[in-house]
């Protein structure tokens, strides 16, 4: 047995592990490659179908805009007609207020009084004429306080010309004509008929 040599066993031992050795490398790094390849196209395929999900919410997001941008201009044109709806009410509203407003007059003014102005400035109703005694001209005043069209009287001058000669009294009455809402007009006339 002393002549068996064993160094030529142990080279191609290690021969052997060097060649499995590095057999195992190119495995290890062929497979880990693979994996890296793999994991990279799952990324770029989970990335894609971001990106597709992403582009679809964005031409929702655009078709939403062109929708909203639709539903303020709707909006504007909404409001645009119903600002001219409520002009176009007041118009016929007011148009017919001074009719009212002579009708009402004609309605307080109690026997004893004549009427010698009537002038009308914004909202208010400025009264000048000549009555036969205060009375006359208290009751108008609280006829006014219960009338549809005309409120708060305010009495703003009333003069004696001469005591003696019982003369008519000048006076100057402040009235206020009321704002009528759609509603209300139509009830006053359906009141007075």
């Amino acid at each position: 047995m002393a002549n068996i040599n064993l160094l030529p066993w142990r080279e191609e031992a290690r021969e052997k592990q060097k060649r499995d050795y590095i057999g195992v490398l190119a495995l290890v790094f062929l497979l880990t490659s693979l994996a890296i390849y793999l994991f990279l196209g799952f990324i770029e395929l989970v990335t894609d179908d971001q990106r597709q999900r992403n582009e679809y919410l964005n031409s929702e997001i655009r078709l939403l805009d062109k929708q909203i941008a639709e539903i303020r201009k709707i909006t504007e044109r909404k409001k645009d007609i119903e600002r001219r709806t409520e002009i176009i009410l007041d118009l016929q509203q007011s148009s017919n207020l001074p009719t009212h407003v002579l009708d009402e007059l004609v309605r307080i003014v109690p026997t004893g009084i004549y009427l010698s102005s009537i002038e009308k400035k914004g909202s208010l109703l400025w009264i000048e004429g000549r009555s036969e005694s205060n009375n006359n001209v208290a009751n108008m005043m609280r006829k006014v306080k219960t009338s549809n069209y005309l409120h708060d009287p305010s009495m703003q001058s009333i003069v004696t010309q001469n005591e003696n000669l019982r003369q008519l009294q000048r006076f100057r009455l402040r009235v206020t004509i009321k704002e009528l809402e759609s509603g209300q007009g139509s009830d006053a006339k359906g009141a007075r008929k």
